[in-house]
């Protein structure tokens, strides 16, 4: 009998599918894609997972209660906690199927009671127990519960969820001295991408919205955990995603199919090798999961360009975008490494990268207009952008999102300004609609 937490959800990929299949068809999921639906813990959001309806339909009750029985009966804890009002309607039958006593814990004392008015049921001291509920958010709803275990004297093994909204909750435990973990069936990215992709219940984005957006967000220097939360939010803004080191980090397999949800993908590896690599590196990895597009170095040279192309055959939406002269580059970096400036290297880099069949270039906002003029029907994406007042870090060639789309540029990319607002979405709506001007 297993008395500890696995590190893994207690549910595996198809069971996943399989229950979110489900309570979609009991009406227990329920989606809007302009995020409108109200969550307990405040703001609103785009799924809401409401498994207390399952009181008007019994299948749905022993359903759940089927489902639960997997972390009760792989964790062998004594008792179960229940917290209401989520998952009561099915504890009862919970306990039947598992054999394992429930214990109620309520927020609040009920008054006029001649019992302990916040507890239904008689634990015994040091019986093992798991707190269970539907879903967890920030957490706030599991603190009141666990400091009352802890009180009565019972070993509280793991606050057991179906879903992790993924919603700050580490913060709550952590600021309340809890060190009981957490243990959830799925997060709520496998929810929403079983419902965008599989379901074909929700869309990833408005095409109208994908059309007008000129904004690539650059996700550099993030781990998945941290950037979910803001992905879940520019979901709906069309906003192409930039990533590059996040790549190295949880793997082109892994990732961009999970990413994909959010929007469309810019694969940033800057790819530069022989031609040959570059085209197994195409062929075997980046091809099967048609990113929006991927990035070469023009200085690999023309040959290197066409091997991407072929690597990437079948999949002829996908952009190779032939990055030039970085923008982290100065004028006198660019003569001791190019011995010429930066607009004129660039300018012969785009005219082999051309030459080779690139679909774009990526180029600082100062040499998009003589590209734009030479090369009147290639994309051009411009790092490098920053509006009026914001710090330009690293970025040596740079302009305003307006300037670099008045030059001719199709996209602008920016990171920390959109990642480091207070309001990543205010101001990615800001820049679209009150800079340039969508």
């Amino acid at each position: 009998m297993m008395h500890m937490v696995p590190r893994d959800p207690w549910l595996y990929p198809e069971e996943q599918k399989a229950i979110i299949t489900r309570l979609y068809e009991f009406g227990l999921i329920k989606v809007d894609n302009n995020r409108r639906l109200p969550l307990k813990s405040g703001g609103l959001t785009d799924i809401y997972i409401n498994l207390r309806d399952a009181r008007s339909n019994p299948e749905a009750l022993k359903y759940l209660a089927s489902v639960f029985t997997i972390p009760i009966q792989r964790l062998g804890v004594d008792r179960f906690v229940e917290v209401p009002d989520a998952v009561s309607c099915f504890a009862g039958p919970l306990s039947i199927a598992t054999g394992v006593p429930y214990l109620t814990i309520r927020k609040k004392a009920k008054e006029g009671r001649v019992s302990d008015a916040r507890f239904i049921g008689n634990p015994v001291t040091g019986e093992r127990v798991c707190i269970i509920d539907d879903v967890i958010t920030d957490g706030a709803s599991k603190v009141a519960p666990h400091k009352q275990c802890v009180l009565r004297g019972l070993d509280n093994r793991a606050v057991v969820v179906l879903v992790d909204r993924q919603n700050g909750w580490q913060k709550t435990f952590a600021d309340n001295k809890m060190s009981v973990p957490l243990w959830a069936g799925m997060t709520l990215h496998d929810v929403r991408r079983h419902l965008i992709q599989e379901l074909d219940v929700m869309e990833r984005c408005k095409k109208e919205d994908e059309n007008e957006n000129k904004i690539i967000v650059a996700l550099d220097g993030q781990s998945w955990g941290s950037v979910f939360p803001v992905l879940d939010k520019l979901r709906t803004t069309g906003c192409i995603l930039k990533v590059n080191d996040l790549v190295f980090n949880e793997g082109i397999r892994n990732l961009l199919p999970h990413l994909s949800v959010y929007g469309r993908v810019m694969v940033d590896l800057k790819l530069h090798d022989i031609p040959n690599t570059v085209l197994n590196t195409c062929n075997k990895h980046l091809r099967q999961h048609s990113p929006w597009a991927v990035t070469v170095h023009t200085s690999g040279g023309g040959e290197m360009i066409k091997a991407a192309k072929r690597g990437l055959t079948s999949s002829c939406t996908t952009q190779v975008l032939a990055v030039t002269v970085l923008t982290s580059v100065d004028p006198e970096t660019c003569e001791e490494v190019y011995h010429c400036q930066p607009m004129e290297q660039v300018l012969n880099l785009a005219k082999v990268a051309a030459k080779a069949g690139a679909d774009g270039f990526v180029c600082s906002p100062l040499e998009v207009k003589a590209l734009r003029e030479l090369y009147p029907n290639m994309t051009i994406v411009t790092p490098g952008v920053r509006s009026d007042n914001k710090d330009a870090d690293d970025q040596k060639r740079v302009a305003t999102p307006r300037e670099a789309i008045d030059a001719g540029a199709d996209y602008v990319v920016m990171g920390r300004q959109i990642l480091g607002a207070s309001d990543p979405v205010a101001e990615v709506e800001r820049v679209l609609y009150g800079e340039i001007g969508v």
